[in-house]
């Protein structure tokens, strides 16, 4: 599983967003219902690029930061090509452009950390990059959250 560094061009998405850990993402559901609040809501944003749906994951400046106990904004979206309509209850955000760490975590979300976890633990410190403070998930027409055969597209901010 080595990530590939790639350079991402500007991209505008559309969505909602909440603020928890990682405990309470999962005991509470944020970031299932949050999702299902997307889906019912898509047809109302304007603008839409394809179909997929974006998790950015937005981190404190925090030297200790761990993301099961100390609280972060997760936004979930799909991408625009304009931000000039934001419907009722939802906001915007821009992932800049630049140069991205880009992982392809294969089987069950449930084992996902352990993809985070060779990135952020292992590969980011050996790479000689750093990270920029945040980072986002793509789901397509791969994302089966629980089947074997799921796939998420995880990209990681770099810098040198």
């Amino acid at each position: 599983m080595e990530p590939t560094v790639l350079s991402r061009k500007e991209t505008h998405v559309i969505g909602f967003t909440f603020t928890a850990n990682v405990t309470e993402d999962l005991e509470q559901k944020h970031s299932a219902t949050t999702t299902e609040a997307l889906r019912t809501r898509k047809n109302e944003i304007q603008n839409q690029v394809g179909e997929g749906e974006y998790l950015i994951q937005i981190y404190p400046d925090k030297d200790d930061f761990d993301a099961a106990i100390d609280p972060f904004t997760t936004l979930i979206s799909v991408e625009v090509s304009s931000l000039a309509d934001i419907p009722e209850g939802m906001v915007s955000h821009t992932i800049p452009a630049g140069k991205f760490a880009k992982v392809t975590h294969k089987g069950p979300e449930t084992n996902l950390g352990e993809t985070y976890d060779f990135l952020y633990g292992s590969w980011l410190c050996e790479s000689g990059y750093e990270y920029a403070g945040f980072d986002f998930e793509y789901w397509d027409e791969r994302y089966k959250p629980e089947q074997e055969d799921n796939e998420i597209d995880i990209y990681v901010p770099l810098f040198k």
